[in-house]
């Protein structure tokens, strides 16, 4: 026992002890600002293996080994985790073929290219020569990323490097465990090949699945967790972990795939499942963990290395190295540039080529394989080892210190023309703010004047020169650059405005994923296809996955009562988003000018003020709509609205009280929790239920039933199935089979035909009408489509339940075919042969 308690207390003191060193060894670096902390940590890490014995206090670091055990389960999930929490999804979205082919394919043919060069040239057998091909094939590019970030490269760059990476640390796992599978067994014949092929897929996106679907359930639990970030946080990390560990020991698939899909589903859909108060304080963890995995990875990379057993295997170490670079380029130079000529697909730029090529670093997970080898399988691990980590070496040390001149060579560090427009005109409005600041510290009596009339006068000479910047770089831009920096500055504005707007809880989840998705859609079409903002909203994935579910529900027998409450939650839904983008569209109007700022031309300002008086029309229209059908719904949502809006202006008011000391933090919190949980309370409303039409009501306006009496509609109202749509929806299409018919309680429903390719509205149905009775009588096709102009109520009546009501009322059936018969009179007199 003691002995066990002397152990950890080492264990503690050496772990303590690297975070020291790392933490000195950052703060060095960070003020040379030439050496990258990840190769700075690997040269401490070597000074440490030979001077631990000599330095006081070091000796407990002379044992501490970079095990594969720590590596795949302590630090790569923390590292692959946050990497993919924080990538832009939706430009990994955009650029997923190049990433897919570069960490697939692209991999493959890597691990051919440097296994037949080992099989050729050394003495390993060739699935010795595939294994280590397959090991360095996987790209760690964390140098690489933090001098992206430093340098500011394009987005589109860093996607590409880091996703490759992502991806293809999973394919290199699952390919050498194939690899080491096959030297095992002893048989290397074309049966074993392709039930290899067969394992790599399953196990690939097995992985994704199981991290998915991880992630889907640790969001919905999110959801339901009003701003904890104790928890959330914590839920985040057991996701990062369980996801790793579930999909390795349960399922037997990727485990790094898993932790992938899971970190890039949670920094994506999940985002908005984390409470707004909570976002900055899980993203300031993930980037403290991952800066710390990597300190003590590259530390104890640098602490393991044996410069003798490096020398000894040199010429390995230069013919592998030799390898690398060989396969990388005929990776990059050679397949990359094909998939530019798919149809669709964007180019990648010779520029963006020699980056991809040169920051393909190897690290952690080639070092994590080849340090799993066992010895038993692999007689020449150590000879393995000591080649893995002379290439890892040359790739941290000479491409690592060299990237930053190839970036500044290809002037991937410049700014375009927008970006440095608004960075001088943030500057100029930074430097007049603090003047202004500076003329009222003066003039309160506690600041020299001299002293404030000497800075001001510096101050209005920088300014001054910032303007003349602002008017070169003005003179080069022409009415296009400056339509799309207006837009893309609005757009930016309103995606804000959607961020406060649900941090307040003004709108909910679902309205805000699909604003965010919308405004990230047109922010791509204005970047790169130079078009306006428009009042569409864009599908997202969610709404996809949800339509999908609800078209195979509506086959389902006995799903109706659910079917029928998720279609009322879309119109709610709808109402949100519409309100929403009302909300953005009136704040961009408000801000215009300022938008504008002085170097946009009034023909710029004047087209995008137009484009945004539109949306603000048509959604305040849809807004209009819903209020007319459904005045109750409407009444409730701004009820609860109203009351939202109280309880943010509560919130600030007491957060402002307990700053000034007037309210004890205590007592503060035990309010702000009170509050909380009205929020909570507020958001479990059921909106929907201010949707349901009573049956009486639809029956009285509906011609058909007029002369029934009042007391049969209980009888007549349990053959009616109660059918809620959004705006848009096909209610029913032509040629569709049909054996019912519908009436509209609330809500405006279109009557299109195509004849001969071309559609034409040939009616308006309103709130009374019927239509579908033409394919209910006669058991045909149906011969016209009916639209959802409006969200709209509706009741469908099968043809076995008219029948059962006509037996007691006939006068129903004689008012429905005279109604058939009338319209297929105008039909034939207007030229067309069509009903609703």
């Amino acid at each position: 026992m003691e002995h066990e308690a002397m152990h950890l207390a080492e264990l503690v003191t050496g772990i303590t002890l690297l975070m020291l060193v790392a933490a000195v060894t950052t703060v060095v670096i960070k003020r040379l600002d030439k050496l990258p902390l990840t190769i700075g940590l690997v040269f401490v890490g070597i000074g440490i293996s030979y001077a631990s014995t000599s330095i006081p206090g070091f000796g407990s670091l002379a044992h501490f080994e970079l095990s594969p055990d720590l590596v795949l389960f302590v630090f790569i999930p923390t590292l692959i985790f946050e990497s993919a929490f924080n990538l832009n999804a939706r430009q990994l979205g955009r650029n997923i073929v190049p990433i897919l082919t570069l960490a697939v394919p692209g991999l493959l043919i890597s691990t051919a290219i440097i296994g037949l060069i080992l099989w050729f040239f050394s003495p390993f057998e060739v699935l010795i020569a595939l294994l280590v091909g397959a090991i360095l094939s996987a790209t760690d590019p964390v140098a690489v990323i933090a001098i992206f970030k430093q340098l500011g490269v394009p987005e589109r760059l860093t996607v590409l490097v880091e996703g490759e990476s992502l991806l293809n640390d999973a394919t290199s796992l699952v390919l050498a465990t194939i690899l080491i599978g096959i030297l095992s067994a002893g048989t290397f014949n074309g049966d074993v090949v392709v039930s290899g092929i067969g394992k790599f897929f399953v196990v690939f996106f097995g992985g994704a699945l199981v991290g998915w679907l991880l992630a889907v359930a640790v969001g919905e639990v999110l959801g339901n967790i009003e701003a904890d970030a104790a928890i959330e946080i914590t839920l985040s990390t057991i996701l990062a972990y369980f996801s790793f560990i579930i999909a390795e020991h349960v399922f037997h698939v990727s485990g790094i795939m898993a932790v992938v899909a899971a970190g890039l589903m949670i920094g994506s859909w999940g985002k908005s499942k984390i409470s707004p108060s909570t976002e900055k304080f899980m993203e300031y963890f993930w980037e403290y963990l991952a800066y710390l995995a990597n300190a003590l990875i590259f530390l104890m990379v640098g602490m393991q290395i044996d410069l003798a057993a490096l020398w000894a295997s040199m010429d390995l170490i230069i013919l592998v190295v030799f390898g690398m670079l060989i396969s990388r380029a005929a990776v990059v130079f050679g397949v990359v540039p094909i998939l530019g000529k798919v149809p669709g697909s964007e180019v990648i730029g010779m520029p963006y080529r020699m980056v991809m090529y040169w920051g393909g670093l190897r690290g952690a997970i080639a070092l994590a394989i080849v340090l799993s080898l066992d010895p038993n399988q692999v007689p020449i691990k150590d000879t393995l080892v000591a080649v893995v980590m002379g290439a890892v070496l040359f790739t941290l040390v000479f491409q690592g210190l060299s990237i930053e001149a190839l970036v500044k060579k290809l002037k991937l560090d410049q700014m375009s023309l927008p970006d440095s427009l608004a960075k001088l005109e943030g500057d100029k409005d930074a430097r007049s703010e603090g003047l202004s600041r500076l003329d009222r510290l003066a003039e309160s009596g506690l600041f020299s004047q001299r002293i404030a009339d000497n800075i001001k006068e510096k101050g209005v000479r920088q300014i001054d020169e910032l303007k003349e910047d602002i008017l070169k770089l003005h003179r080069q831009m022409h009415s296009e650059e400056m339509r799309k920096t207006l837009a893309m500055r609005c757009l930016v504005r309103e995606k804000a405005r959607y961020r406060v707007l649900f941090a307040q809880g003004l709108i909910n989840e679902w309205a805000y994923r699909e604003l965010d998705h919308t405004i990230d859609v047109q922010m791509d079409g204005a970047r790169h296809r130079d078009r306006l903002p428009t009042a569409n909203i864009e599908t997202s994935i969610g709404k996809r996955i949800s339509q999908l579910v609800m078209s195979m529900l509506d086959i389902v027998p006995g799903s109706q009562r659910l079917l029928e409450i998720l279609r009322t939650r879309w119109i709610v839904r709808d109402y949100g988003v519409a309100w929403g983008r009302y909300q953005g569209a009136h704040s961009v109007l408000e801000q215009m000018t300022r938008l504008a700022g002085g170097e946009i031309d009034e023909v710029s300002l004047t087209e995008l003020r137009e484009c945004y008086e539109a949306i603000e029309k048509t959604v305040k229209s849809q807004i209009d709509e819903v209020a007319e059908q459904y005045p109750e719904f409407v009444e409730t949502t701004q009820e609860q609205l109203g009351q939202r809006l109280m309880l943010v202006v509560e919130h600030d008011s007491v957060e402002h009280a307990a700053d000034l000391g007037i309210i004890q933090s205590g007592i503060a919190s035990k309010i702000l929790k009170d509050q909380s949980e009205r929020i909570r309370l507020l958001a479990r409303d059921n909106l929907s239920a201010s949707l349901e039409i009573e049956v009486d009501e639809l029956l009285r306006k509906v011609p058909v039933f007029a002369e029934i009496e009042a007391s049969q509609y209980p009888l007549i109202a349990n053959y009616l199935r109660a059918r809620t749509v959004t705006r848009g929806t096909d209610i029913i299409r032509q040629g569709q089979a049909g054996d019912s018919m519908f009436l509209i309680a609330r809500g405006i429903a279109n009557v299109l035909i195509t004849d001969n390719g071309e559609t034409h509205q040939v009616a308006t149905l309103h709130a009374g009408d019927f239509f579908g009775e033409s394919a209910l009588l006669h058991e045909t096709p149906r011969n016209a489509t009916a639209r959802a102009a409006t969200p709209c109520s509706l009741y469908e009546l099968k043809r076995v339940d008219l029948d059962r009501i006509c037996e007691n009322h006939p006068e129903i059936r004689e008012m429905v075919e005279r109604v058939d018969a009338e319209r297929h009179t105008d039909n034939a007199e207007s030229g067309y042969e069509r009903s609703s």
